[in-house]
C-alpha cells in the first residue's frame, strides 16, 4: 500500500551523516556509499539503520489460522477485519480457505472438509437469525474463515519474518506470504533485501527440522521471486505515483486444482467451491 520512498538512499545518507558534521538531510550519499552501508548494517545487525525503511501492506483472503500466527510479530502495527462488526456472508462457498494439503488429497477429502465448513455456516446463520449478535455467533465459525489485515513493518522486522517463514518448517499459508513479501522487497528496495530469505540462505545455516534437505526448494522459490521482480521492476519504476502493478505468483506459490476434482466436489456439495489457491502480489507506486 505504501513504503518509504528511496529507502536505500535515505537510510544510507542518514547513517553516513552520523560520522560527519552534516545532518542526514544534507548528506549527499553516493551509490557506492549506500552499498557499503547496507552491507555493514546487515553484517553488524544495526537496527538503527534497518529500522528506517517502513512498508505498509494488506493481506487478503487468508485464514484466521494465518492471522493468529501473524500478529505475534510485535515490532509491527496490525489492523485486522473485525468479526464483531463484520457479518460473514456464507451464501456462497468462497468464504473459507481450502488448505492445499486437503485439495491435494482428491475430491473425497475436499468434499468432507467443505461439508464441515458448510455445517458451521448453517449454525452461524441460524444463531444470527435468532438474534444472537454477530460477535457471539462468530464462535461457531471455523478457523479457516477468510479474513484480511493491514500491517506496517520496518525492513529489519520484514527480514526477520522472511528468515523464519520462508523456511519450509513454516505453515504453508504464512510461507506463501513471506515469499510474496520478499518479492515486494526486491521490487521496491532490491539492494536492501538482497540476501534475505530463510536462515539457510540468509545465514548459510539450517535452523529447521529439515537439516538442509529443503534448501533446493528454498533456492528455487527465491530464484523465482527474483525473476518475477526483475521482469517487472522497470515497468514498476516507470509507473506514476498511485498506479498499481499486479504480479501473478500462482505458478510458483499457489495451486490450481484439476477440473475433474472441482467438478466432483461441486456436484457432491451442490455449489461452486473456491478450491484454487491463487497468489497475486499488487504494488502501489
Amino acid at each position: 500500500m505504501n513504503y518509504l520512498r528511496n529507502p536505500e538512499k535515505t537510510l544510507g545518507g542518514a547513517a553516513w551523516a552520523t560520522t560527519t558534521e552534516q545532518a542526514g538531510a544534507e548528506y549527499d550519499v553516493t551509490d557506492g556509499q549506500v552499498d557499503a552501508m547496507l552491507k555493514y548494517a546487515k553484517d553488524m545487525r544495526l537496527s538503527s539503520v534497518l529500522d528506517i525503511p517502513f512498508f505498509v501492506f494488506s493481506v487478503k483472503d487468508v485464514s484466521r489460522a494465518f492471522t493468529h500466527q501473524w500478529v505475534r510479530y510485535r515490532i509491527a502495527a496490525h489492523m485486522q477485519q473485525s468479526l464483531r462488526y463484520t457479518k460473514i456472508s456464507t451464501e456462497n462457498y468462497s468464504w473459507f480457505q481450502v488448505p492445499p494439503e486437503i485439495s491435494g488429497k482428491g475430491a473425497p477429502a475436499v468434499t468432507e472438509y467443505v461439508k464441515s465448513q458448510l455445517n458451521a455456516a448453517k449454525t452461524y446463520e441460524s444463531l444470527v437469525k435468532k438474534g444472537v449478535p454477530a460477535e457471539d455467533a462468530r464462535f461457531a465459525l471455523p478457523i479457516g474463515v477468510k479474513t484480511h489485515l493491514t500491517t506496517a513493518m520496518n525492513a529489519e522486522e520484514l527480514m526477520h519474518v522472511m528468515a523464519q517463514r520462508c523456511c519450509f518448517d513454516a505453515q504453508w499459508e504464512i510461507r506463501i506470504v513471506a515469499y510474496a513479501l520478499y518479492a515486494m522487497g526486491m521490487m521496491t528496495a532490491p539492494k536492501l533485501f538482497s540476501g534475505a530469505g530463510p536462515h539457510c540462505i540468509s545465514e548459510g545455516k539450517c535452523r529447521g527440522r529439515g537439516k538442509g534437505k529443503c534448501r533446493p526448494d528454498a533456492d528455487s522459490l527465491i530464484a523465482k521471486m527474483n525473476e518475477a521482480a526483475e521482469k517487472h521492476r522497470e515497468e514498476f519504476n516507470n509507473m506514476k505515483d498511485g498506479e498499481w502493478l499486479s504480479i501473478d505468483l500462482t505458478e510458483a506459490l499457489g495451486r490450481i486444482v484439476p477440473d475433474d476434482v472441482k467438478k466432483e466436489v461441486n456436484e457432491a456439495v451442490g455449489g461452486e467451491v473456491d478450491i484454487d489457491l491463487p497468489v497475486m502480489l499488487k504494488l502501489r507506486k
